[in-house]
């Protein structure tokens, strides 16, 4: 699900970075002041995560990382001089562009987590392969239902010390059948 990010959530996060964060290359603080400074670009950035797989992406780093200081791919060609993609992007303010920005701990600033989007052009799970995929979900599948038998269990408890021997036999009954599906499910070939 790809939300939109609105342009002032766009701009409220571009001040608090810069704010916050110093660049390893002096041109990629003009590039995001360019962009916080003409409304029509900025509606067409995207921040996302590896930006290599975008026809126009951008990726920016702070002095504290290790990664490269800038970097600017089209259509999968990397140009690493901030000036030649800063005309780019004046150039073509009619195409989207894909930032990412490299910073220490980012994955728990909100601020970052409110603007960031899923990049089209890159699955997270692209890797994994249609039968890992299936053994997780059904894992996943085995462990909610064994939840859901303690669950049963301590509903049962309840029933027995309140000797409500309706409740118990409907409860035991679920539980019967919520056993013979994890059974089910230990069954398939996966397993």
């Amino acid at each position: 699900m790809n939300i939109k990010v609105s342009l002032e959530e766009k701009k409220e996060f571009l001040g608090w970075f810069l704010d916050r964060h110093q660049l390893k290359r002096r041109e990629s603080m003009w590039i995001l002041n360019y962009l916080l400074n003409h409304d029509i670009v900025l509606g067409k950035v995207h921040f996302v995560e590896h930006v290599e797989t975008t026809p126009r992406g951008m990726m920016m780093s702070t002095i504290e990382m290790e990664d490269k200081p800038f970097s600017f791919y089209k259509e999968g060609v990397l140009f690493e001089d901030p000036e030649q993609a800063f005309h780019e992007v004046r150039l073509n303010w009619h195409e989207n562009i894909y930032l990412e920005l490299i910073f220490e701990e980012s994955w728990k600033m909100h601020q970052y987590l409110a603007v960031l989007e899923d990049n089209p052009f890159h699955k997270w799970n692209d890797f994994i392969d249609a039968g890992l995929e299936l053994e997780v979900e059904e894992a996943l599948a085995t462990l909610a239902l064994n939840n859901n038998i303690q669950l049963m269990l301590d509903q049962i408890d309840v029933a027995l010390e309140n000797n409500d021997r309706e409740k118990f036999i409907r409860l035991s009954n679920n539980l019967k059948k919520l056993r013979k599906n994890v059974a089910e499910l230990e069954k398939k070939p996966n397993h």
